[in-house]
């Protein structure tokens, strides 16, 4: 079977697809259920602040928790995680009815799940042979697309059909199975000296790895500034510019469009090897802007989902490529506290860019702010390649 990728025949590879795929899928439906248990009984304001408090918290915290995986198993730390998310959505299910309760909830949440990427990131290295990893990459990302297309649909049926609480006790339940998968997995724990390292030592470790790689160090500086002035204002404005100029169903589809957009940048990925994934990887992510401005211009439907259908392959794209590249390139001692930096430029500053781009929308409207978003993306996103080495996402070859 020529077409089942190869990396499949790796049996912690499977059981790291398994299981955070079920992983995957709790945290999808998560949203949902929140909305049919907060919304209801305390209102928009608190379900936007226990929403954002925990991707704020997640954000923050990847980088204490990528120092914190230098020094233990990945996998115990993606065990840890998913037994904390189980209990926390029993606590959902069991809790009181006053408003502290899901923030702090919320927030418990946000931080334990800080060590997921990291822990993923980190771990494909040693579970799969260097000749596999984008292929390995590649396949989570599909794993994670699809359940991010399955769980909300799922739970928002279920959160119609069954009592909300109950939803949550379903949503523990697969949190416990997939630490049950993933506890199977044994992969090369930490080498000695590393697991005696002061968590300070660990982050200057990993930062210096950053800096003396400005290929490494360009991308994440320019994924930090678009994420408020970029990626925030097109998601934030979508609805709003949608309910004004187009059919109703325009703006799900358009969400629709990008993740099938990303199932197919991901299937793209397991077989296509470009000689300069750097290069294909940010004309990539230059998808994105043409639909803001789109969205701006009020092109027709068909055109803008199509742009949206761009933009999902392209983000798998750039994503893949990315992460191989980090796993290839950077010691595997330091790869969790490198990809916790990524995780905080990439988001840590997208929670001000909503706020920001919902202020300024209702200031001065959604298309100002849409072309300012679109025009930051469209001139930012090639700038990178002025750097040695991102055009191939590897450190410049020394000269002969």
């Amino acid at each position: 079977m020529g077409w089942v990728p190869g990396a499949l025949r790796h049996r912690r590879l499977r059981l790291l697809l398994t299981g955070r795929g079920l992983g995957d899928l709790g945290a999808e439906m998560l949203p949902v259920a929140m909305v049919g248990l907060v919304l209801v009984e305390h209102g928009p304001l608190l379900l936007g602040l226990v929403l954002g408090g925990r991707g704020a918290t997640g954000s923050l915290f990847a980088l204490l928790t990528g120092a914190l995986l230098t020094r233990v198993r990945k996998s115990t730390a993606l065990v840890f995680n998913d037994t904390v998310q189980a209990a926390v959505m029993a606590a959902f299910a069991l809790g009181p009815d006053a408003a502290w309760w899901p923030l702090v909830l919320a927030a418990l949440s946000g931080v334990s799940g800080s060590v997921a990427e990291p822990a993923a990131g980190s771990m494909m290295p040693l579970i799969v042979p260097a000749e596999r990893l984008r292929e390995a990459n590649a396949l989570r990302n599909i794993v994670g697309r699809a359940a991010g297309i399955t769980g909300p649909a799922l739970a928002g049926v279920l959160v119609v059909v069954l009592d909300v609480r109950t939803v949550f006790w379903l949503i523990a339940a697969l949190f416990v199975v997939c630490a049950g998968v993933l506890a199977l997995i044994r992969e090369t724990p930490p080498i000695g000296e590393r697991t005696t390292e002061t968590m300070g030592a660990s982050l200057r470790a990993g930062l210096c790895e950053v800096v003396r790689r400005p290929w490494v160090l360009a991308i994440i500086a320019v994924a930090t500034l678009q994420a408020p002035t970029t990626l925030a204002p097109g998601f934030v404005l979508l609805p709003i510019v949608v309910a004004d100029s187009y059919p109703a169903p325009v703006y799900g589809l358009a969400l629709s469009c990008m993740a099938a957009g990303q199932l197919v940048g991901g299937v793209l990925s397991t077989r296509w090897n470009p000689a300069r994934p750097g290069l294909v990887s940010l004309v990539g992510t230059l998808f994105f802007p043409l639909p803001l401005l789109g969205l701006a211009l009020t092109v027709p439907a068909p055109i803008l989902l199509t742009g949206y259908v761009a933009t999902g392959a392209g983000f798998m794209l750039f994503g893949v490529y990315w992460y191989t590249a980090l796993q290839r390139s950077i010691p595997q001692e330091r790869l969790s506290v490198v990809i916790g930096v990524d995780q905080v430029g990439s988001f840590g500053l997208e929670p001000v860019g909503y706020a920001v781009a919902g202020a300024l929308a209702q200031a001065v409207g959604a298309r100002p702010v849409l072309y300012w978003a679109a025009v930051v993306g469209i001139t930012t996103s090639l700038l990178p390649l002025l750097v040695p080495g991102v055009d191939r996402l590897a450190d410049p070859e020394p000269e002969r």
